[in-house]
């Protein structure tokens, strides 16, 4: 018998003028996002190969150990075509002594149908649309029946009111479903045979997870829908209460989390948080910058060329003591500008985590909101949340303090093998009359050839980089992405099953005449 009326249910479904227009919408702009965002990935993706050839060919053959500058570079996730998730650049420059509190973006290019701080992905279109969709089908599923008198008649058929009610809620779910499943697939089976060579456990696991997901979402609206109908007797008044309920539910209440009640909640924590940031960076520098004793100094000696930063030289032409006043530079730094920094790096992981716990708090706020419960579980799902975020940054960290203290376990971070590709053994004169020798920038390069032309016969310090640790991918397992949601989602089928109850318990007593 349930066979029998789900089908009757669904072919009543597709006879309907407004679910046929509404379903082929819903079609155009999946299709529509998932090419754009298909367009981004593809666009990522070369900017992580670039990065890769560079981050290779710049330590292939280091001159010194200044030039091994590591980096930690996250590939782009397949699944963020479906959920982006916490947005961030992915590249990580490990200079040994600074401080690494966010990551940066090299390489870049920008996508023009997709701007950097948009969020149009599949899961907007399943928090925003879908449910708007659902609600449409399912707003006149009861009362419709009612004041077309069909109800009346369908109700003297001998079967309980349970399975007709169980027949309305099957049957809208069935159908959009599979109005949601098929271009899903479709998109899968397009970034498996695209991107074969980067698949993994991972993605297959948040393909799964976030379908099932998005299947309690579509089964918690259509409960709503139906409830909303029962509790109404004139479809065009429970036409209106769904689209108030979907504004309330989509719009307000998210918005009205992030614009007055987490500003009141939990900006004040966040400020002084922000204040102990912008104190140890002055903090770091001043040590970095002002209280250097002169013997430390290096701008007290001699001229050097730099490698991209205060901290890194290329090479240290001409004197002895330049060669020294460095070894007492970077042992300074060592000293007090490398722990002012892990000062620094441990406030910004007090500022992600206090993003988190706001995030959390949201959930647990909204935990009869799914439009939140399933945005927060899809960055879970898809392994690119503010949590992720964090592990990676931390990530970098380990493979800069390893790379720190194996320099100073085999002494070449505080010694010239760290900075220098030479020492010149010809002393040159300090003086003012150093520079009347130039007459021209033509003159002062021959002779700056001249210098690396003898340092190049010398030959190159031979820089062993087996101590280099490299940034893996992380792999998430099936246990660890279920860890990872399992409380919120405990949240989300409690609120389904406390929806269902009502409307089961509403229909057992509506007047069908």
């Amino acid at each position: 018998m349930l066979k029998i009326l789900l089908k009757h249910e669904i072919l009543n479904l597709l006879k309907s003028r407004r679910i046929y227009l509404t379903v082929m919408m819903f079609l155009l702009l999946f299709m529509s996002i998932f090419v754009v965002r298909l367009i981004d990935y593809q666009k990522q993706i070369d900017q992580y190969n670039a990065d890769i050839m560079q981050m290779e060919e710049a330590n292939r053959n280091p001159i010194n150990y200044s030039h091994i500058n590591p980096r930690a570079i996250h590939k782009p996730i397949l699944f963020s075509i479906f959920n982006e998730g916490f947005k961030y650049d992915r590249v990580i420059s490990i200079q040994f002594l600074e401080a690494i509190t966010q990551s940066r973006a090299e390489n870049e290019s920008n996508n023009p149908r997709y701007r950097e701080n948009s969020r149009i992905d599949i899961t907007f279109l399943v928090t925003f649309f879908l449910s708007l969709f659902i609600l449409l089908i399912s707003y006149d599923s009861i009362n419709g029946e009612k004041q077309t008198g069909t109800l009346r008649v369908i109700m003297t058929y001998p079967f309980k009111r349970q399975l007709f009610i169980l027949k309305k809620a099957l049957g809208v779910f069935i159908f959009v479903a599979i109005t949601f499943t098929i271009p899903y697939i479709i998109s899968v089976l397009i970034l498996v045979f695209s991107y074969a060579n980067l698949l993994t456990s991972s993605f297959f696991l948040s393909v799964f997870f976030y379908w099932f997901l998005v299947l309690l979402f579509i089964f918690f609206f259509t409960i709503l829908g139906i409830l909303i109908s029962c509790l109404t007797t004139i479809p065009n008044r429970s036409l209106v209460y769904c689209l108030l309920t979907w504004l309330m539910l989509c719009i307000i209440l998210p918005i009205s989390w992030d614009y007055i009640i987490t500003p009141s909640m939990f900006d004040k924590e966040l400020n002084t948080l922000q204040k102990n940031l912008s104190d140890k960076t002055a903090v770091a520098n001043k040590i970095a910058y002002e209280d250097i004793p002169d013997e430390a100094n290096v701008n007290l000696y001699s001229h050097m060329t730099w490698n991209g930063g205060y901290t890194h030289s290329v090479t240290a032409w001409g004197f002895t003591d330049t060669h020294e006043a460095h070894c007492k530079w970077m042992k300074y730094l060592y000293d007090y500008y490398y722990p002012a920094n892990i000062n620094i790096e441990q406030t910004v992981d007090d500022i992600i985590r206090k993003n988190i716990a706001t995030e959390t708090a949201k959930s647990y706020a909204f935990f009869w909101n799914p439009i939140v419960l399933f945005s927060n579980i899809g960055d879970k799902i898809a392994g690119n949340s503010r949590a992720d975020y964090l592990k990676f940054l931390q990530k970098a960290r380990e493979i800069r303090n390893d790379l720190v203290s194996t320099g100073v376990k085999e002494g070449w971070l505080l010694d010239y093998r760290y900075f220098t590709l030479y020492a010149e053994d010809e002393a040159i004169e300090a003086s003012d009359t150093f520079w009347e020798q130039f007459t021209s920038t033509e003159d002062f390069m021959a002779w700056y050839e001249e210098i690396q032309a003898k340092a190049n016969a010398q030959g190159r310090l031979v820089v062993d980089q087996h101590f280099l640790q490299k940034y893996t991918q992380p792999v998430f397992t099936f246990g660890e992405i279920f860890s990872n949601i399992a409380m919120i989602l405990a949240m989300f089928i409690i609120c389904i099953l406390v929806a269902w109850l009502l409307l089961w318990s509403k229909f057992m007593h509506y007047d069908v005449r």
